[in-house]
C-alpha cells in the first residue's frame, strides 16, 4: 500500500488545500484517516482520476447550490462574545469561502436570550451549531439521553473564568443584605436554567431553607428588578452585572466569586458535524481568529461589541480583560462540567462531560490551518496555561 500525504496529493495536482478538502467533501475524493491524519492511497487516486476523465465528471461547472448553516450566539453574555464579533466581521463566511468557493452562502445568525433557549432550537433542528453556558451545555447531555436522536458533542470552549468569576450576586447599594445568610429572606431573580440559576440554586442549598419568592425573568429584566429595587438580590452574568456596579446602581455581594469555574463552549449536533465536517472545521477556525483578535486587536473588538450591543465601551473593556479567552479542551474544564447536576442527569465520565461527548479533532483541524501549536489528543492536564495561544 502506498499512501500519498494530503500534501503530496495537492503537489499532483498543483492544487491547494481548500481545493483538495472540496473534492474530499463533494467529489468522493478517497481518504483514510488515521487518527488527525489525512492520507490517500495511490492505487485509489489513480481509480478516482479514470472515473473523472472517463465520465466527463471534472470540475467545470462551479456548484452554485446554496450552503445554509445555523449558528446561535448570544450577543448580551461576555463570555461568549467571541460568536458576535464572528458575526460581525464576516470571519464564518471568509473561512467557508475557502472550503466552497463556488458556493452561495447563507447563514442564518439567532440571537437567543439565554442558552436553554439556544438548546431547545438544536434538539428542534433549527440550529447546527451554537454557544453555550456551561449548564446549558450539561443540560445538552442530560436530554441527549431522553432524546436519542439529538446528540449533543462539544468542540470547543470560549470564554473562561476562575473561581465562579464572571456571574455575581448583585444587590442595591443602600440595600439590606450585607452577606450571603441575609438571602434566605430576600426575594431574588434569574434566568431559570442557566448558569446564573444553577448557581443560585448551590448558594440557596448551602444558607438552607429559602422563604421568600424566586423570579425568572429574562436578563434584562433582571437588571431592572435591582435598578428598581423590586427584588432583594439578582444573580446576573456578566456585563450585567457590571452595568449596574458601573452606574452605581448595584454591588456585589460576593467579589471573590462563586466557586467553580464559569465556562462556555461551543456545541453541535454530532450527526450533522460529521456530514458537514468543513463547515465545522471552518467555524472553529473563525473562532481561533476571533481570540486572536481579542489579544491583539484589542481597541478593535471593542468597538465592534459596542457598535453591535449598545453597551458602554468602558464596561466592555473591563469585562472582556477578566475572561481569558481560550479554546483548548483541558482535563479541569471537562471536570467542572462533570460537576454540574442537572435534574436526572447522572455522573459521565471522560471523555464525557456532563453527558456531551467531546470531540478534539475537528479543532485540532483548525489548528493546523492557522499553523498553531500541535493540541494534544488528550485534554490538556494540569491549571490553565499561562502561555495559552488558542
Amino acid at each position: 500500500m502506498k499512501l500519498l500525504t494530503l500534501q503530496e496529493a495537492m503537489n499532483v495536482f498543483g492544487i491547494s488545500r481548500a481545493t483538495i478538502d472540496r473534492w474530499r467533501q463533494h467529489k468522493q475524493l478517497p481518504f483514510i484517516k488515521i487518527g488527525k491524519e489525512v492520507f490517500i492511497d495511490a492505487a485509489q487516486l489513480e481509480a478516482w482520476i479514470k472515473s473523472y476523465s472517463s465520465s466527463g465528471k471534472a470540475e467545470t461547472e462551479p456548484d452554485r447550490k446554496m450552503l445554509k448553516v445555523a449558528v446561535g450566539y448570544q450577543s448580551g453574555t461576555a463570555h461568549m462574545w467571541s460568536s458576535l464579533l464572528i458575526k460581525q466581521t464576516g470571519l464564518f463566511e471568509e473561512e467557508l469561502k475557502r472550503f466552497y468557493p463556488d458556493r452561495l452562502l447563507d447563514i442564518d445568525w439567532h440571537n437567543g436570550s439565554n442558552g436553554l433557549e439556544l438548546v431547545e432550537s438544536m434538539v428542534g433542528g433549527k440550529l447546527h451549531i451554537a454557544s453555550l453556558g456551561d449548564y446549558p451545555i450539561a443540560i445538552s447531555g442530560m436530554l441527549s439521553k431522553l432524546l436519542p436522536s439529538f446528540q449533543p458533542v462539544l468542540l470547543a470552549f470560549d470564554g473562561k473564568t476562575s473561581n465562579g468569576k464572571g456571574i455575581s450576586v448583585v444587590v442595591h447599594p443602600s440595600g439590606p443584605i450585607e452577606r450571603l445568610s441575609d438571602l434566605s429572606n430576600a426575594s431574588i431573580s434569574t434566568v431559570a436554567n442557566s448558569s446564573a440559576g444553577y448557581r443560585l440554586q448551590q448558594l440557596m442549598s448551602s444558607i438552607g431553607r429559602h422563604e421568600a419568592p424566586i423570579t425568572h425573568p429574562d436578563m434584562s429584566a433582571c437588571l431592572e428588578s435591582i435598578r428598581d429595587r423590586r427584588v432583594g438580590a439578582s444573580v446576573m452574568w456578566e456585563p450585567y452585572a457590571s452595568l449596574l456596579k458601573e452606574s452605581g446602581s448595584g454591588r456585589l455581594l460576593l467579589e471573590e466569586g462563586l466557586g467553580a469555574d464559569y465556562l462556555t463552549g461551543v456545541v453541535a449536533d454530532e450527526r450533522w458535524a460529521r456530514d458537514n465536517e468543513p463547515v465545522v472545521i471552518a467555524y472553529l477556525t473563525a473562532h481561533l481568529r476571533a481570540h486572536r483578535m481579542i489579544r491583539y486587536e484589542w481597541d478593535k473588538v471593542v468597538s465592534i461589541i459596542h457598535l453591535a450591543t449598545g453597551f458602554p465601551l468602558p464596561v466592555i473593556s473591563r469585562v472582556m480583560s477578566g475572561v481569558r479567552w481560550d479554546a483548548a479542551i483541558y482535563a479541569r474544564d471537562l471536570q467542572t462540567l462533570q460537576r454540574l447536576e442537572c435534574p436526572g442527569a447522572a455522573a459521565f465520565p471522560l471523555p464525557e462531560a456532563g453527558g456531551v461527548r467531546i470531540r478534539m479533532d475537528y479543532l485540532q483541524s483548525a489548528f493546523e490551518r492557522l499553523s498553531l501549536p500541535v493540541l494534544p489528543d488528550a485534554p490538556v492536564t494540569g491549571d490553565w496555561s499561562s502561555e495559552f495561544v488558542f
